[in-house]
């Protein structure tokens, strides 16, 4: 088999496979059933990808990139906006109707990852790192100092990820919204009064 085949087959399979974890969740997740659902065998999933915990956090990435979460121009803060603009505008886009599926599938795996963190080592480093250094990065570029501009950031990750965990529990979105909107307004003026 060539390697374009090869690479190509992997994709195709890897994205049938982040469109099923969307759906089902990835708790009771087996090769078997998930090789039936896609068209496909768990012997030939294991051949491309090893074993299930690689599947998985391959196919989590692949959610994301299908949901848009890791679309950093569209979904982490950047530009000269004002502040609490940009943050309302963020908190918009990842909080929405059509991104409830992959907060909770991001959240399945977060349970999974606090019972087994090694196997789950990629997906936790990721979600540990990957947000705080985008919003890093953009309040520097506010005039934040670095030791203000990450802790102010892992604030604004911390919200937003305890609003969309209430959500993907049926919490109430215009509470939400609210909630994320005031936070926005407070930090808004300590971005202005840090950069002073």
């Amino acid at each position: 088999m060539s390697s374009d085949r090869t690479f190509d087959e992997r994709q195709r399979l890897l994205g049938l496979t982040a469109e099923y974890l969307l759906e089902n969740g990835v708790i009771d997740l087996r090769l078997r059933t998930l090789g039936e659902s896609i068209g496909s065998s768990h012997r030939v999933l294991l051949y491309y990808f090893t074993s299930r915990e690689q599947l998985v956090t391959l196919a989590l990435n692949e959610a994301a990139r299908i949901s848009a979460v890791r679309d950093g121009e569209l979904l982490r803060p950047h530009g000269t906006t004002p502040a609490e603009q940009e943050l309302v505008r963020v908190w918009r886009r990842i909080s929405r109707a059509e991104q409830l599926p992959v907060i909770r599938l991001f959240l399945e795996v977060l349970a999974l990852a606090v019972h087994d963190p090694a196997t789950y080592s990629q997906f936790v480093d990721a979600f540990q790192t990957e947000w705080l250094q985008g919003y890093s990065i953009y309040l520097r570029g506010h005039g934040l100092p670095d030791e203000d501009a990450e802790g102010l950031a892992a604030e604004m990750i911390a919200l937003q990820r305890g609003l969309q965990m209430d959500l993907a529990l049926g919490g109430s979105i215009e509470i939400a919204d609210r909630v994320f909107a005031a936070a926005a307004r407070r930090w808004s003026a300590q971005i202005d009064a840090l950069a002073a």
